[in-house]
């Protein structure tokens, strides 16, 4: 029996962490509350994107992992509430970086 939500090989067994593909987060805008203040974008220029004006140039986007703890940052730095953030919490990401942050290298001591 397999647990719901749960990756399984053909033959049942649990898949190991690492070949697990993560997925990242999803974002959703709410253009009619942007009064563009440009937060978003200040503090994750990887993630959003702003019109001419300084409005918030996206509608909805797929973020990929690496980049899902910036998608976070920008939207709870909007002052008006404009970006919604689908997916895993903002505190998983935070200690995923953390976690990976202080993997050791697999390179020699020099």
């Amino acid at each position: 029996m397999t647990d719901a939500g749960q990756a399984h090989h053909v033959d049942g067994t649990a898949p190991a962490d690492d070949s697990v593909t993560e997925v990242g987060v999803r974002i959703k805008t709410h253009p009619s509350l942007c009064n563009a203040w440009g937060n978003c974008a200040r503090f994750a220029p990887d993630v959003y994107f702003l019109d001419d004006e300084g409005y918030i140039a996206i509608d909805r986007m797929e973020v990929p992992p690496e980049l899902a703890l910036q998608a976070w940052i920008g939207a709870t730095s909007c002052p008006e509430g404009a970006i919604t953030v689908i997916g895993k919490p903002e505190s998983y990401w935070r200690e995923r970086q953390q976690r990976t942050a202080h993997t050791p290298c697999d390179s020699p001591a020099p």
